[in-house]
């Protein structure tokens, strides 16, 4: 029997904590069983090299966001390696192999009608010329009143849209973002 166990693949912004293995950890177990079973196990997983949280690590200590991916993706591998966890395959999402096959899904969703372009609005920062990620939107909570990221709430756990947030910021320059149209792609 072939058996795949696809583990979660941490943000390489910043050290693992307890929380992470927790999570981490029952794919692992898993990936054990089923090989003293005789089953083929392919058990992969790796870094999470692109995205918000590391573009906000690299911005505040002004390094490219590469240093950042870099630095935890080997810090990753060391404590991988030393807590013993039995990976097939560790990699990270900026790796050519990576980008090729996420591309070719990508694609086949695309041509399948599963994936259709909208004009949605989004956050714009006029100061910084971008777009701006829901991590880079800061303000207030409309439910609580509470100062709250374009995301999440961290005080009452409500979940947001930039766009609800009242008195917005931009994080990078403490701007107030405009809100602009913009096509992107969209999952039925």
């Amino acid at each position: 029997m072939n058996i795949f166990i696809g583990g979660a693949w941490p943000y390489a912004n910043g050290s693992l904590h307890l929380g992470h293995i927790a999570s981490l950890l029952p794919g692992d177990i898993l990936a054990r069983y089923f090989r003293l079973k005789g089953c083929n196990v392919l058990y992969v997983s790796g870094s999470d090299c692109n995205g918000t949280p590391i573009a906000l690590r690299a911005n505040d200590e002004k390094v490219a966001p590469e240093v950042i991916a870099n630095r935890y993706h080997k810090e990753f591998n060391n404590c991988f390696n030393k807590l013993g966890f039995s990976y097939d395959c560790y990699t990270r999402t900026d790796s050519e192999h990576h980008h090729m096959i996420v591309q070719q899904i990508f694609l086949e969703l695309l041509n399948n009608g599963f994936i259709y372009q909208k004009e949605i609005e989004q956050t714009y920062c006029e100061a910084c010329s971008q777009f701006l990620p829901d991590r880079y939107v800061e303000g207030i909570c409309p439910a609580c009143s509470q100062p709250a990221r374009g995301d999440q709430c961290d005080y009452c756990s409500t979940i947001l849209d930039p766009l609800e947030l009242l008195e917005r910021q931009c994080k990078i320059c403490g701007s107030t973002p405009i809100t602009k149209k913009r096509s992107n792609f969209i999952c039925h």
